[in-house]
């Protein structure tokens, strides 16, 4: 099976998610697969003024013999006109492949280069399969801007042959955006079956200087500017002095990274808040071990209204104990379950790890914490794991390009 897949973000430097690990395993069991991506993170970095197209192979971030061919197409990097430019060079690369060889399946991540890829797969008679993780247009912070990457998003959700989304809450969210009901597939997040390593786990508290007598939070993810680690820091800033048993390990980079790092030099919080970068797949989950509980203290906006970020799943997965402000997917997906402790606010996280026991003992808490990731533990691992799931995406794909059978 020849799968094109396009994205508007980096493929290469930004964390793993679902579809790494899906394409990569497809990429490893017979698929041909192709992605195109975008260097998000350009103008951050030097470089001439016109970047070449680039192809990468060996990239991977699961499986050590992913044969994902990665194409980053070229562009001119200047503001007003760099995704633009970008853009052209995905119109060529999409010309070129199908002129090549027609892929039996597109599958599609972005907005913009994804009503692209609709386009050049209607014109060609190939199946569209838009693959939603996330609420994507809700991430332009300019009113405009979000309106028209709304319009884009939806006409995209319209027009193809297959909607896949990740939750519940994505259903609701891909229905509102036009998504057909008799085209719209659930194939959730997949779950490890992570047996409990407490000697991992121990491990990593040494490495990190965290006794056995303290609570050590830990987040993993992007920082987004709405992650609520802001909040979070800013709190521990004013109050973590109350509590000098609490830390927290933040694991990976994003927007907020280097105004973190800043932070805390300036409140003399770094031995309190630990900030690790970003770290290989086969190290988070020691950390996740050594951890009491999973962080999510995100803001309950338009963004996060939908999703159940693959976080809180491999919290859940390592039978940690979950604080997360109230998310309505969250909500929907897990409802009931005493493992996920929800707050209000970012900046609540401290209160509400006080009262989980009389007088802030920590060695109390760090035992209810084990209690409460034991429900967690238990709940997700009655999901389908993830060789189910990718043998449902596979499958998916397979009937999208049986029904359009090419020529």
């Amino acid at each position: 099976m020849r799968i094109v897949a396009t994205q508007e973000t980096d493929w290469i430097s930004r964390n793993p998610i679902i579809h790494h690990r899906l394409l990569e395993w497809l990429s490893t069991h017979d698929a041909d697969v192709t992605v195109i991506d975008y260097d998000i993170d350009w103008a951050s970095r030097a470089g001439p003024l016109v970047q070449r197209r680039q192809e990468f192979a060996g990239i991977h971030k699961y499986f050590a013999d992913s044969r994902i061919r990665l194409v980053r197409p070229g562009m001119i990097r200047f503001s007003p006109i760099a995704r633009l430019s970008w853009l052209l060079g995905n119109w060529r690369e999409l010309r070129s492949i199908f002129r090549r060889a027609k892929p039996d399946v597109v599958v599609a991540y972005g907005i913009s280069n994804a009503l692209l890829a609709l386009a050049v797969s209607r014109a060609a008679g190939r199946p569209f399969v838009y693959h939603v993780m996330d609420a994507l247009h809700t991430h332009a912070e300019a009113p405009p801007v979000r309106w028209i990457a709304r319009a884009i998003e939806s006409l995209s959700m319209r027009g193809a042959d297959r909607v896949i989304v990740v939750s519940q809450g994505l259903v609701r969210y891909a229905s509102g955006m036009g998504a057909r009901a008799d085209r719209l597939a659930v194939i959730p997040i997949g779950v490890r079956k992570i047996r409990p390593d407490v000697a991992a786990g121990s491990r990593a508290r040494a490495q990190l200087g965290v006794s056995e007598r303290e609570v050590l939070l830990v987040f993993v993810g992007w920082q987004y500017v709405f992650s609520g680690l802001r909040e979070l820091v800013a709190d521990f800033a004013r109050r973590g002095s109350e509590v000098p048993w609490l830390r927290v390990a933040i694991v990976g980079r994003g927007d907020l990274y280097d105004e973190l790092l800043r932070a805390l030099a300036a409140s003399g919080l770094e031995r309190q808040i630990i900030m690790t970068g970003q770290l290989p797949v086969d190290e988070v989950g020691a950390l996740i071990e050594a951890a009491d509980f999973g962080l999510l203290p995100a803001y309950p906006n338009e963004t996060m209204e939908h999703l159940v970020p693959t976080k809180v799943v491999e919290y859940m997965e390592h039978g940690k104990a979950v604080i997360a402000t109230r998310l309505p997917g969250l909500e929907v997906e897990f409802a009931g379950l005493p493992g996920i402790v929800y707050i209000d606010r970012p900046e609540d996280v401290i209160d509400r790890i006080k009262t989980l026991a009389d007088g802030g003992d920590p060695l109390s808490i760090r035992a209810t914490a084990r209690r409460l990731g034991e429900t967690c533990r238990e709940a997700i691992q009655r999901r389908d794991d993830w060789d189910t799931v990718t043998a449902k995406f596979a499958s998916l794909l397979r009937d999208e390009a049986a029904k359009k059978p090419l020529g």
